[in-house]
C-alpha cells in the first residue's frame, strides 16, 4: 500500500511498478498520491502489475487495471481513482499488503 505521497520527479515515470513477467506484483493499493513533473507531464508505467487506488491518483495509475501488462498512463489533474473496486477488497487481501507513506 502507498498511501499520502505527494512530492515532484525529474524523471518522465514518477511511479513505476517494474515487476517481473515470472512474478508478477498483485494488489497493489494506491490512496491520496500526488507526484507532479515540474517539465511537462508525469507517467506511470507498469509491468506485470496489478491493482487499484482510492482518492486522487496523480499520475493516473490506469495500468494498474488494465490487462496489457507493459501499459504506461499518464498525468490527469485530480484523477479520481484508479478503479470502482470495493473496500471489501482491500479487506480480504490487507494482511499481504505492505504500507508505504511519507513521513
Amino acid at each position: 500500500m502507498y498511501r499520502n505521497i505527494t512530492g515532484t520527479t525529474k524523471s518522465k515515470e514518477a511511479m513505476k511498478f517494474a515487476c517481473s513477467d515470472m512474478f508478477p506484483c498483485r494488489s497493489i493499493v494506491l490512496t491520496n498520491i500526488d507526484l507532479q513533473k515540474k517539465d511537462g507531464t508525469a507517467e506511470t508505467y507498469c509491468n506485470s502489475a496489478t491493482g487499484f487506488g482510492f482518492g486522487t491518483i496523480n499520475p493516473s495509475a490506469d495500468c494498474l487495471t488494465s490487462d496489457d501488462k507493459y501499459y504506461s498512463s499518464s498525468s490527469e489533474k485530480d484523477h479520481p481513482s484508479v478503479s470502482e473496486m470495493g473496500i471489501t477488497q482491500l479487506e480480504e487481501s490487507k494482511e499481504d499488503l505492505l504500507v508505504h507513506t511519507e513521513l
